[in-house]
């Protein structure tokens, strides 16, 4: 299928390792040009290296998405460099598998972030917005209460943003990953802290094994596309049938 994304501008946050680095370049391989992110300047160089195997454009900024300074600067720059942004895919803070990591100044920050990319996004006339959240924000996480609030609200938030900016033809929508193993990743970090409660998390998940982050920029690729244009204030779950109960 072609997803009508070459010659597409796209910026991903959060881009240099994990989902994030997995759906820029899905994105690249589709034909976008991508704008990446990430706090590391080494992860930015080497993603950027990365991004040299296809034919598109790609810029990238060593910019933490909470500088309320820095990140619109380096959005302004990108549109630049790139061109008007039509894509803006908001990925922000992985699962930390620790207490207390994602509180209300996550939140704000996320939002503000999005809030830089939507006068860009209204002049496009692929206007698209995909929210990174998580099925801990659609089920208890007693482990981890402040990471679970946080990715409810901003996918509440989300929510309400497609309902604003429809008349401006600009799609939000959540993409919620289930369990993603990749190497590195928090799920492998576990493993190998604590192979023996790892199983139990195998045995949450009834193919038996994990997603992979591929899978889910498979995902994310197209609903940021412009072939799902009808798919506007959505929250898909993507966890290989983990979560058992309906989602609306």
């Amino acid at each position: 299928m072609d997803l009508k994304l070459e010659g597409k501008n796209a910026i991903v946050t959060g881009s240099t390792a994990g989902i994030g680095q997995a759906i820029a370049l899905e994105l690249a391989a589709e034909g976008a040009n991508v704008a990446i992110c990430g706090r590391n300047a080494d992860g930015v160089e080497q993603m950027l290296t990365q991004l040299q195997d296809y034919p598109i454009k790609s810029v990238g900024g060593v910019v933490d998405v909470s500088d309320a300074e820095a990140f619109p600067e380096w959005v302004n720059s990108v549109a630049a460099e790139l061109g008007t942004p039509d894509i803006l895919v908001a990925n922000v803070n992985g699962a930390p598998l620790v207490e207390g990591e994602f509180t209300a100044p996550d939140v704000m920050s996320s939002i503000r972030a999005i809030r830089t990319v939507i006068p860009w996004l209204k002049e496009s006339d692929a206007g698209s917005i995909v929210y990174i959240g998580s099925i801990a924000g659609v089920i208890g996480v007693p482990q981890l209460p402040e990471y679970g609030a946080g990715k409810a609200a901003l996918t509440h938030y989300m929510k309400s943003l497609a309902q604003e900016l429809v008349p401006f033809g600009i799609r939000v929508n959540t993409v919620s990953p289930g369990d993603i193993f990749f190497p590195d990743g928090a799920w492998d970090r576990f493993q190998q802290a604590n192979p023996e409660r790892f199983k139990a998390i195998l045995e949450r998940n009834p193919r038996g094994t994990l997603g992979t982050r591929e899978e889910v920029a498979k995902v994310v690729s197209f609903i940021a596309s412009p072939v799902a244009s009808l798919v506007n204030g959505g929250h898909l779950i993507v966890d290989g049938c983990c979560t058992q109960h309906v989602h609306f």
